[in-house]
C-alpha cells in the first residue's frame, strides 16, 4: 500500500464573504423604497398633553339671561312686575298687579296667585337650557336694572332664583343697580343709614 501523504489543513477565510454580505444589505437598504402609506402610523393621540400641546378650546355657552321691570311704578296699585327671559319679546310675562304683601297668610295667598305666571317662566327657561344640553355649566343671570328695574319687589327676584335652583342651574349672578354712593363720595347716603 502506499502511503498518501496527509495534506495541510485548510481554512476558508470568511472575511471577504461578510464584508460581500454588508455591502449588499446596504445596498438594498439604501435603494429600497417604502410607499408613504406604509410610513405613516395613524393614531388617535390626545392634543392636549405631552411636549406641545394643543390648548383644549372648553364650549362655549350662554347665559341664560332673565330681565325683570317694574312698570307703572308711580300708582302702587296699577304696578306690575314684566319678566323677560333672554331678547325675545315673545319670552315675556307680566305678573298681576300689586307687590308682595308682609303678612303670610296675604304671602301664601300671592303665590298661589302667582304661580301660573312663573310656570310660563320655568317652561322658557327650561327650553333655553334644554337647547344647551342641559349642561351644568350654564350660568344664570338676574338683572333688574334701573330705572325701573330698581322698584323690582324682593319676592319677584328670589322666585326667579327659585325656578334656576329648581332647574338645577346651580350659577346664578345678578345684575343690579350700583351700590348708594356715601356723602364722603358725593353721594348722599350717610353712615348713620347702614347702621340702622
Amino acid at each position: 500500500m502506499t502511503d498518501i501523504p496527509e495534506g495541510e489543513e485548510t481554512e476558508m477565510n470568511m472575511t471577504p464573504m461578510i464584508d460581500i454580505v454588508f455591502q449588499l444589505i446596504i445596498f438594498f437598504l439604501i435603494t429600497l423604497k417604502f410607499k408613504t402609506i406604509d410610513r405613516r402610523i395613524d393614531s388617535q393621540l390626545p392634543k392636549d398633553r405631552g411636549l406641545a400641546p394643543t390648548p383644549a378650546k372648553p364650549p362655549e355657552f350662554e347665559k341664560i339671561k332673565v330681565k325683570l321691570f317694574r312698570k307703572n311704578k308711580g300708582v302702587e296699585a296699577e304696578a306690575f312686575t314684566r319678566i323677560r327671559v333672554g331678547n325675545n319679546k315673545s319670552d315675556t310675562v307680566d305678573l298681576p298687579k300689586g307687590s308682595w304683601p308682609g303678612e303670610a297668610t296675604a304671602e301664601y295667598k300671592k303665590l298661589d296667585e302667582v304661580a301660573p305666571y312663573f310656570g310660563k317662566i320655568t317652561n322658557i327657561i327650561k327650553k333655553k337650557w334644554a337647547a344647551q344640553g342641559n349642561n351644568p355649566e350654564v350660568t344664570g343671570e338676574i338683572a333688574a336694572m334701573p330705572p325701573d328695574g330698581g322698584a323690582v319687589p324682593h319676592g319677584d327676584i328670589m322666585r326667579v332664583l327659585d325656578i334656576f335652583i329648581q332647574l338645577g342651574i346651580g350659577k346664578v349672578v345678578f345684575e343690579g343697580a350700583a351700590p348708594p354712593l356715601m356723602a364722603s363720595e358725593g353721594g348722599t347716603m350717610t353712615g348713620s343709614a347702614l347702621t340702622r
